[in-house]
């Protein structure tokens, strides 16, 4: 138990022994290494302290928790406590604000944990500025904490500010070659990379890392070789480029000229060269220069030689050259036989005292002499005048004579040609009536011609030193002084002034002045010259021409030229004032009975009664105008309503109907009046004349002798109409007019007796197929046709195609047989007053016609009314009688309508009277109309001739017809007007089984 508890003792002293001796072991260890720890870190103070770098740790929070550098630290953060503060928070320490946040950026989101090498720190004293750039790497503990960061900053001030030299240096030899147009180029021959410098670079176009091959394709063709040559020889001899000039292309695509200079500045042992340098300098400028230079003396040189003056060049009295003009002035036929020639020999003997004048004084020094005439002799033997100029200058030591010989032998003629000029002028002056006048620049007369006297009856020395204006009315001497003062007082020439002048004698007269100014040496304006013509006469004929063209030459009222002047004035006023105008239009009810009955004298002067009548119902302000024929306009200013102008209206109406006496002769006249207001009406003249047109043609519409005002619905009539017109004018192109036809059935039978039924002839009736309305009657377009001119073309269209049919008819029976009655089909046309007045023009028409189809003149009948023949009485009787001598019947339309009258019945060449329809519509049940055609009938019959009636549409009327006598009818009773083809299937059906009275009659 004892030794138990002995061993167990020793074996605890020995452990603790052990025990002792490691930990003593590991004591001295640390001791140890805290000792070389020390020393290391006293060695790491020491190197710090002698470095220019410093060193610096952080926590996790970016806070300074070690700092270690010496004077780097102290010349950063100077005095100021760094530790527990981040690097941009120490007082005195600057950092860029945007390069701080960049770096916060990458610190706290980015990558936090990365190491960083960019992050700059300044701090300025003493006016010097240091600049630390400031390197980092995160810092971790055993179980990989991130703890923050340790790393090293470095003074980086001087090697900024050496680069910052650098750069200013490049900088300036950048802008000192750009300056001079000068470049420097380095080659790397190994890669061939070539570097070009300066803003010829950027001219060139050259760009970073270009190959001296690529620039060598930019050089002008004809200078590669050269060029090349050049780079070769410089590599193999070690010798500098001799300034080698070539053309490179620019970016621009120009040829600029560069010249270059450089030499091989690096090698290696072996000779090879490795790089190249040298300076490129742009001579555009000189070569073009120098080019110019030559173009120049070249020019100089042809221009004489061109020149058409002689130039020649002479040294101590001897020809060195002479031009080819000076040669052919000096009758040498070419210049080489002047050359060597003594001058002074050329000279005549009369001029050569003054030539040796001369020439010894150019040849006292330079000098010139002005031009001279000069008799000169000729090589051929003959003498010339000429003036010569000299002009003596020292070249390359010795003294020239170069003189100058022109011509004169033209400015002599030209001198002769401008006194005859002037002695033309002055006879044209004289024979035209003007006057020459100058005057200062104050207008005060200072030369005056002798012609004035007679346009001013003044005496010239009257006249000088007063001013025009002093002989003008007042109006004109203040108008013309105000114009003068605004454009001539500038300098500027002036023509066709107008004014008046107050003669010697009082007389006024009209002067037409034109004028240039006079300067002086100095520029300065010294007056004016000029002519002054007394235009008396001229102006009152522009005045008369004035007059006449505004005016009526009949009534002298204003036309409607001045009426539409004087109307777009006061629509203008109306318009301002927001007032109201009224234009009347007047027309003459049946005028033409006048100059038909009377003849034109009398309707002349009828017209200038109504004018003075007329005139009588103005007012100061308002225009009476006539617009041609019967027309007249009246223009109604400042109307308060549409009552004044009817007013005025019904007073007119009232003046016309007092009778007129023409010639001795009573004349009733009475008027058809439209009216048109502004701005209701119309909001120009055009406008408001148009409607009042129109509303004058609803007065004669509606019974004449009254006034109408415009409404819409006139216009939108006056419209369709014109429409309407428009349509038909293209009708005849566009084959848009057919004929119908209604037969005409007779009463009387082939044997004699009553009948009713046999077809005789039919009325060929005009139709319109409307593109747009459809199947027009002659109701509705011809009275269209009248007006507008357009009767004539399609009565002749009518009268052809109906000839032409029934020709058609005729040759389709093959021209046998003849119809049961022997008697042939015979057709109507109706016949306008228009196409009857043409006379004998339209007996030639209907003649031509009827021989053109192979028709005889009885196939045809021309229905005219008994307005249309009172017409022209005389000269339609005329007509008539030569259209019977044709064969061509004649019947009277309408008859019962007009003038029914035996007197004239009696003398008209017609063959049947044709009872209006008017009297046919109630036959029956009204005795009276029974009674008239009775009456017509039975006259007829005493007269000789036939009886024809038209729409008959019932038996009754039938019946009543043929008890009162008539001969003839038409109406739909028997058929309504049809087309040819119905017309064709109508006979053939009412013939059947008889010869079909469409066949012509044998013989």
């Amino acid at each position: 138990m004892v030794w138990s508890n002995l061993v167990e003792a020793v074996l605890l002293l020995t452990g603790g022994l052990v025990l002792f001796g490691v930990w003593f072991s590991a004591r001295l260890r640390d001791r140890r290494a805290t000792q070389a720890l020390r020393a290391s870190e006293e060695r790491f103070r020491h190197l710090t302290a002698l470095s220019a770098d410093w060193f610096w740790e952080t926590d996790a929070q970016h806070r300074i928790r070690w700092l270690s550098g010496g004077p780097a630290v102290a010349a950063l953060f100077g005095g100021e406590l760094a530790h527990g503060r981040r690097l941009w928070e120490v007082p005195g320490a600057a950092v860029e604000p945007r390069a701080l946040v960049d770096y916060l950026e990458r610190l706290e989101e980015l990558d936090a944990r990365m190491p960083f090498f960019d992050f700059l720190i300044s701090r300025s004293e003493a006016g010097e500025r240091r600049t630390h750039r400031i390197t980092g790497k995160p810092r971790y503990d055993v179980a990989g904490q991130f703890l923050g960061y340790r790393g090293v900053g470095q003074d980086i001030t001087e090697r900024l500010r050496a680069e910052r030299a650098l750069g200013d240096a490049k900088e300036r030899l950048e802008l000192a070659t750009e300056g001079g147009n000068l470049a420097v180029w380095d080659i790397d021959v190994g890669s061939d990379q070539m570097h070009l410098g300066g803003g010829l670079a950027a001219a060139l176009g050259t760009r970073p890392g270009q190959t001296s091959m690529d620039l060598h394709e930019r050089v002008h063709p004809a200078d590669r070789e050269a060029l090349r040559r050049m780079y070769v020889r410089a590599l193999k001899e070690d010798a500098g480029t001799r300034g080698l000039e070539f053309r490179m292309r620019t970016v621009a695509g120009e040829w600029k000229w560069l010249v270059c200079t450089g030499r091989v500045t690096e090698r290696e042992r072996g000779g090879r060269a490795l790089r190249m340098s040298g300076t490129l300098v742009e001579i555009d400028a000189r070569k073009r220069a120098e080019q110019a230079s030559r173009d120049a003396e070249e020019r100089y040189r042809t221009l004489v030689e061109l020149a058409p003056n002689g130039v020649m060049i002479e040294s101590d009295g001897i020809i060195e050259y002479i031009n080819g003009a000076a040669a052919a002035m000096l009758g040498a036929a070419t210049a080489r036989q002047l050359l060597g020639t003594r001058t002074e020999d050329l000279i005549h003997p009369d001029h050569a005292a003054r030539y040796r004048e001369r020439i010894a004084y150019l040849r006292a020094g330079p000098g010139k002499t002005p031009f001279e005439e000069r008799r000169l002799r000729r090589l051929d033997g003959g003498e010339t005048v000429l003036e010569l100029a000299g002009v003596s200058y020292l070249e390359r030591g010795r003294l020239v004579q170069q003189t100058v010989l022109r011509d004169v032998t033209e400015q002599r003629k030209a001198r002769e040609a401008l006194a005859e000029r002037e002695r033309r002028f002055r006879d044209v002056l004289d024979a035209s009536g003007e006057y020459v006048w100058e005057t200062d620049a104050a207008w005060r007369y200072t030369f005056l011609s002798e012609r004035v006297e007679t346009v001013l009856g003044y005496l010239r020395h009257e006249l000088l030193g007063r001013a025009p204006r002093e002989l003008m009315p007042l109006a004109d001497a203040r108008a013309t002084g105000a114009w003068l003062e605004s454009h001539a007082a500038k300098g500027a020439g002036f023509r066709d002034i107008v004014h008046r002048s107050i003669t010697k004698s009082g007389r006024v007269i009209w002067q037409s002045v034109n004028g240039v100014p006079v300067f002086d040496a100095a520029g300065r304006l010294a007056g004016f010259r000029g002519t002054g013509a007394d235009i008396t006469a001229r102006k009152l004929a522009e005045e008369r021409i004035q007059y006449l063209a505004t005016r009526d030459p009949l009534t002298g009222l204003p036309n409607r030229l001045l009426l539409a002047d004087r109307a777009g004035q006061a629509i203008l006023t109306a318009a301002r004032s927001q007032g109201s105008l009224a234009l009347l239009t007047l027309d003459l009810d049946r005028f033409n009975l006048v100059n038909d009955s009377l003849g034109h004298a009398a309707g002349d002067t009828l017209l200038r009664a109504v004018a003075e009548r007329l005139a009588a119902t103005l007012r100061r302000d308002d225009t009476l105008a006539r617009l041609g024929g019967d027309e007249f306009a009246l223009l109604w200013n400042g109307m308060k309503g549409s009552d004044d102008a009817a007013t005025l209206a019904q007073r007119a109406l009232s003046i016309l109907a007092r009778p007129f006496t023409v010639e001795g002769r009573t004349l009733s006249v009475t008027a058809s009046i439209g009216i048109s207001v502004y701005p209701s009406d119309g909001r120009d003249f055009g406008e408001l004349l148009r409607n009042a047109d129109a509303a004058k043609n609803h007065a004669k519409e509606t019974g004449r002798n009254t006034f109408r005002f415009f409404s819409p619905e006139l216009n939108e009539q006056a419209l369709r109409r014109l429409g309407m017109e428009n349509d038909l004018r293209h009708a005849l192109a566009r084959n848009e007019l057919l004929l119908h036809w209604q037969p005409v059935v007779s009463m009387v039978g082939a044997d004699g007796r009553s009948a009713a039924g046999r077809v005789v002839g039919a009325e060929a009736l005009l139709r319109w197929r409307h593109p747009r309305e459809g199947l027009l009657m002659p109701d509705a377009f011809i009275p269209v046709a009248e007006d507008c001119g357009l009767i004539r073309p399609l009565g002749q269209w009518t009268l052809e195609r109906a000839l032409g049919q029934v020709a058609a008819w005729r040759r389709g029976r093959d021209g046998v047989g003849a119809p049961a009655t022997g008697d042939e089909l015979w057709i109507a046309l109706n016949v306008s007053a228009t196409e009857l007045a043409q006379g004998d023009v339209y007996v030639a028409q209907l003649r031509d016609a009827l021989a053109a189809n192979g028709l005889p003149g009885r196939v045809l009948e021309l229905e005219v009314t008994e307005r249309v023949l009172m017409s022209h009485l005389p000269e339609n009787l005329k007509t008539l009688r030569k259209l019977g001598e044709l064969g061509v019947r004649v019947a009277i339309d309408d008859f019962g309508t007009g003038y029914s009258s035996l007197a004239y019945l009696r003398q008209l060449p017609i063959d049947k009277l044709k009872i209006d329809r008017s009297f046919l519509s109630e036959l029956d049940a009204h005795p009276h109309d029974a009674t008239i055609v009775q009456t017509i009938t039975a006259m007829a019959l005493s007269l000789g001739l036939r009886v024809g009636a038209e729409g008959v549409e019932s038996e009754a009327q039938l019946e009543r017809l043929r008890l009162l006598g008539c001969d003839e009818w038409q109406g739909h009773l028997y058929s309504a007007p049809v087309d040819a083809a119905g017309f064709e299937r109508l006979i053939a059906k009412a013939a059947a089984g008889a010869a079909s009275p469409l066949t012509r009659a044998a013989g």
